[in-house]
């Protein structure tokens, strides 16, 4: 068995395809009997969108490139168009792209910084820096980095951070290393960021071999994991991304801190396992059980997203996703009843057909989120963001709304009897054919909301004037006597 306390590298670089290599591959692919992407992805354990990136000539992760590549017996770097370079090719490193943020630091606001991937004549080296203060309070390695990279050469990156004071593992060549030790030796360099530099010292060198060695070790876990599972494993701060596990019962799996970026995880059973610090940005959880101990705590994913991640009708039954990064993700379907997102950022997500009954989703971030035909009765919604949101014919029955934010929302058919609106701001919303029975609209804002044929009723907060304002818009009150849809509505001319 696998250790998997040995593939762990939090240093991603990313490779491409030259348009000849794509080429070679293509032809490879079908002179090795492949009958499609789709089953030699599956043969290679790769996630099939790793694989397609691959051929778009799109970047990838360098030890998947190198996967597709073995299995190809093609050498990566011809496909990669640097077999004749001494020097290989700048690569890009995933840290400051939109595929994962970095705490305090907006999208687009770090520079991309290149690396180089070491060769046999390329040697790098370790050094560990020990700093005064709290691991806790490192929020922004990012920044720390840099300013190493100022004081010795754009080869220093960090590639750990460990407790005991707070211990910096840093990798660079043997000159910036060696730079970096005389200047923090010399007084020149004292603090970083705030933290007194205390001590520096030189550890063992790396190579590729040692690199090829990491790689190798992380896909022979894949396989396993893939093949036999992973039932109470500790796969703490394991590297998975990109990797194709899909199927596999990961019940009770310690999963903490773990790469799965990338990662197809569909109808994985991950039933009891902890997810606290993964990272699961573009993961696919299409179908994936989840249910009732899956601790998905987002707060501790400091500057880590589920941008995008696929969790189609996927179990998440009082799961705690408190304070979330779900913008864009693939809500739909999902089982999400009694599940806490109180806080959490779900802009442009789309949770059509989505299972919210009693879900907290207060004081989140909603804006333009698909909610069309989600059941969100008794969800908890003060305060959310959801202006733009498509809500049309969702279940809002008794849904707690005081506070939100639903301007130019789509609630057309929506039904919202018994539900509480204290002060929600309604301006623009669209509320045709809604059903407002007995709905809480005290202190609401119903300016320029389209009412028409919007059924109103018993409804503390409307006073005599605003309903009057509201049957000449179009609405219907059925708490009038006679034959309501027809005397109050007004008369057509």
């Amino acid at each position: 068995m696998i250790d998997a306390s040995q593939v762990r590298k939090n240093k991603k670089l990313t490779i491409t395809a030259s348009s000849n290599g794509i080429e070679k591959a293509e032809k490879a692919l079908i002179r090795l009997g492949f009958n499609s992407k789709t089953n030699f992805a599956k043969l290679q354990f790769i996630g099939r969108s790793t694989v397609t990136k691959f051929f778009q000539s799109k970047p990838i992760q360098l030890d998947s490139f190198k996967r597709i590549c073995q299995a190809l017996k093609l050498d990566w770097r011809e496909i990669a168009g640097i077999a004749d370079e001494n020097r290989l090719k700048p690569l890009t490193r995933n840290d400051s792209s939109s595929s994962e943020l970095v705490e305090g630091v907006e999208q687009g606001q770090a520079p991309r910084r290149k690396v180089t991937v070491i060769d046999k004549q390329n040697k790098k080296i370790k050094a560990s820096i020990v700093l005064e203060g709290d691991i806790n309070l490192v929020q922004n390695p990012k920044f720390i980095e840099w300013i190493l990279q100022d004081y010795s050469g754009d080869s220093i990156n960090i590639i750990d951070i460990k407790p005991g004071s707070i211990r910096l593992i840093v990798e660079g060549s043997p000159e910036d290393i060696e730079r970096l030790r005389s200047r923090i030796e010399s007084g020149e360099l004292k603090e970083l960021r705030g933290f007194p530099v205390q001590d520096i010292q030189i550890l063992r060198e790396t190579s590729e071999d040692d690199q090829n060695n990491e790689f190798d070790q992380k896909w022979r876990l894949v396989e396993e994991i893939a093949t036999s599972g992973a039932v109470g494993r500790d796969l703490r701060g394991a590297d998975l991304s990109d990797a194709d596990l899909s199927g596999a019962d990961l019940r009770g799996a310690d999963l903490r801190g773990a790469d799965l970026r990338g990662t197809d995880l569909k109808g994985v059973n991950l039933r009891g396992a902890k997810l606290k610090g993964a990272k699961l940005s573009g993961t696919n959880l299409i179908r994936a059980n989840l249910i009732r101990g899956a601790n998905l705590i987002l707060d501790y994913l400091i500057g880590t997203d589920l941008i995008g991640v696929n969790l189609i009708a996927a179990n998440l039954i009082h799961t705690n996703l408190i304070r979330g990064y779900l913008r864009g993700a693939n809500l739909r379907g999902a089982k999400l009843s009694g599940t806490n997102l109180s806080g959490g950022y779900l802009s442009g997500a789309n949770l059509s057909g989505a299972n919210l009954r009693g879900a907290n989703l207060s004081d989140g971030y909603l804006i333009r989120a698909d909610l069309r035909g989600a059941k969100l009765s008794g969800a908890k919604l003060r305060g959310a963001k959801l202006s733009g949101a498509k809500l049309r014919d969702a279940d809002l029955i008794r849904a707690y709304l005081s506070g939100a934010d639903l301007r130019g929302a789509d609630l057309i058919r929506a039904d919202l009897r018994g539900a509480d609106l204290r002060g929600a701001d309604l301006r623009g919303a669209y509320l045709i054919r809604a059903y407002l029975i007995y709905t809480n609209l005290s202190d609401a804002n119903l300016s320029g909301a389209v009412v028409k044929n919007a059924r109103f009723g018993n409804n503390s907060g409307i006073d005599e004037s605003l309903k009057r304002d509201l049957i000449q818009r179009g609405a219907i009150f059925e708490d009038l006597p006679g034959d309501r849809s027809k005397s109050l509505t007004p008369i057509k001319r």
